[in-house]
């Protein structure tokens, strides 16, 4: 295990609070996520799948950081990591890469879909689910406490159901070329390796980004205290309205529980 990891490690196991919030991320997995790690999706399914990644966090993910940021009170250590991470999203600049909406775009491009393709258009091609999974990002990251919108943005909608093993160093992200090679997109969809930077910015470093997330929430939120019981009840809401958000992506695809 790393010493970087290691540091992760010790920073949650003795939290109670990084227990309840583990527990709910150990919940955020949905049924059709294995139809999109295998062949079989057509091109107009994958363009739902992604057109709703793109409109309903993608594309404003820096946006909502930024919003994050501007409510924190003067503490240097989350002002710091969040402003690296709003740096990373909004240009690309630690992972020498572009701005990651635009890296989500080059992807797409990769895959056939043209920039058309993800236009607004006034929400017309967005399930109703993923309208008020997006309204709660947005309310959440602009409003206080600001624990909220930092557990919110950087451990529910950065991390995954593979947090509690990431953390034990258990799960390691496979990184480099080796990211790009096994990447289903790549694998069974045909898109080259050279439209997956978003790929290759993630895995330079997501694996930072996981650790400061703990850290900024755990330094600033103590076990017992009414902010921790208000953090988890958020993050129970939002994966309720994730839930919801994904199950209607999944209908628009055409994908049910048995199916996929």
């Amino acid at each position: 295990m790393s010493d970087a990891t290691q540091s992760a490690t010790v920073t949650t196991a003795s939290s109670a609070l990084a227990e309840r919030i583990l527990a709910v991320m150990d919940r955020k997995h949905h049924f059709a996520y294995p139809a999109l790690t295998r062949p079989g999706l057509s091109r107009a399914q994958l363009l739902v799948h992604f057109r709703h990644e793109y409109l309903v966090y993608v594309r404003d993910f820096p946006v909502l950081l930024a919003r994050t940021l501007g409510q924190v009170p003067p503490l240097s250590d989350v002002r710091v990591s969040l402003a690296e991470n709003l740096y990373e999203e909004q240009t690309g600049g630690l992972s020498k890469s572009a701005p990651h909406p635009e890296l989500f775009l080059r992807m797409m491009e990769g895959l056939g879909f043209s920039r058309g393709d993800f236009d607004d258009d006034g929400d017309a091609h967005l399930h109703p689910a993923a309208i008020a999974y997006r309204d709660m990002l947005r309310a959440v990251s602009a409003e206080p406490p600001w624990q909220n919108a930092v557990a919110l943005l950087t451990i529910f909608v950065e991390g995954s159901v593979n947090e509690r093993a990431e953390l034990a160093g258990t799960f390691v992200r496979a990184t480099g070329e080796a990211a790009v090679s096994k990447h289903p997109l790549v694998a069974h969809y045909g898109c080259p390796p050279s439209a997956m930077s978003l790929t290759r910015a993630h895995a330079a470093i997501e694996g930072g980004h996981r650790r400061d997330a703990w850290r900024m929430l755990l330094d600033h939120v103590h076990d017992g205290t009414p902010l921790a019981d208000g953090v988890v009840a958020m993050l129970e809401e939002t994966l309720a309205r994730w839930t919801r958000y994904r199950d209607g992506v999944a209908e628009r695809m055409g994908l049910t529980r048995d199916g996929a």
